[in-house]
């Protein structure tokens, strides 16, 4: 019996993991026809719906990065414990990200954008692991320490500094990634008027953000050809996973109540 129970709950397990994963996967696949479907605008002719802009990025107050110190209109930061074992790898134990609205900015004008709840893909530009002091005895068996900017970032950031020091046992990682001042900016989402704009030029009264009726937001560094490419190519590989888990726990399943 006990075996057959947990027969049964890794079925149902493998299968529903594999069915988020199928989901995950079409998901994508919707998100990639859609931005290779949509024609990309200048932000000039930019209207109220779906919109879709490429151009720079361009600061609308002065913010860094809190780890690398480079401007940036955009960065995110995560930090990681490794647990070891059986069921280990990296788990997270900090996230943060900036808020602050930022332009995106082509040959015909500039467009505010929210980056509130928005999907963005960019890649890591800083990462280190390591611990939070050398440790040792009497100066052998000295652990790797996390690079000086992240401790400088950790001394300066209570939340994160809490959540590194509740795990300075571990294996310890941090990333950041960014969207520099001036770097390629590529946005899809809503254009929705901006409350108390009241210029002569039409873009200047619209901010892009996710909207209630466009519920898109997608951010990245790279041009739409490399963001088709980028989100598409994660398709098939959650599609491929999926329905072979989606398989493996329905077998599993049907095994349990034949046996």
């Amino acid at each position: 019996m006990a075996e057959e129970g947990n027969a049964c709950c890794g079925g149902i397990l493998f299968l529903l993991f594999g069915l988020v994963l199928i989901y995950g996967g079409t998901q994508r696949y919707l998100l990639a026809q859609r931005i290779k479907n949509t024609p990309t605008s200048k932000v000039r002719s930019a209207a109220v719906g779906l919109v879709e802009l490429s151009g720079k990025a361009r600061c609308k107050e002065p913010i860094d990065s809190p780890i690398s110190k480079v401007r940036s209109v955009y960065w995110s930061v995560k930090g990681e414990y490794y647990k070891p074992g059986k069921h280990g790898g990296w788990r997270d134990i900090y996230n943060a990200s900036s808020s602050m609205q930022f332009y995106l900015e082509d040959d015909t004008g500039r467009m505010l954008i929210e980056p509130k709840d928005a999907e963005v893909e960019i890649p890591t530009d800083f990462s280190s692991s390591g611990h939070l002091s050398e440790g040792g005895v009497l100066g052998m068996f000295k652990s790797k320490v996390l690079d000086k900017k992240v401790l400088d970032f950790l001394a300066a950031t209570p939340a994160a500094n809490s959540a590194f020091n509740s795990h300075s046992g571990y294996d310890l990682r941090i990333t950041e990634s960014f969207i520099a001042e001036g770097d390629p900016l590529f946005v899809m989402g809503s254009a929705e008027p901006l409350k108390g704009a009241s210029s002569a030029l039409a873009h200047e009264n619209l901010i892009m953000k996710k909207g209630a009726n466009v519920d898109i937001m997608y951010l990245s560094d790279s041009g739409e050809t490399k963001v088709v490419q980028k989100v598409g190519g994660s398709v098939w590989w959650m599609l491929g996973l999926g329905l072979i888990l989606s398989a493996i726990g329905l077998i599993a399943l049907l095994s349990s109540f034949i046996q």
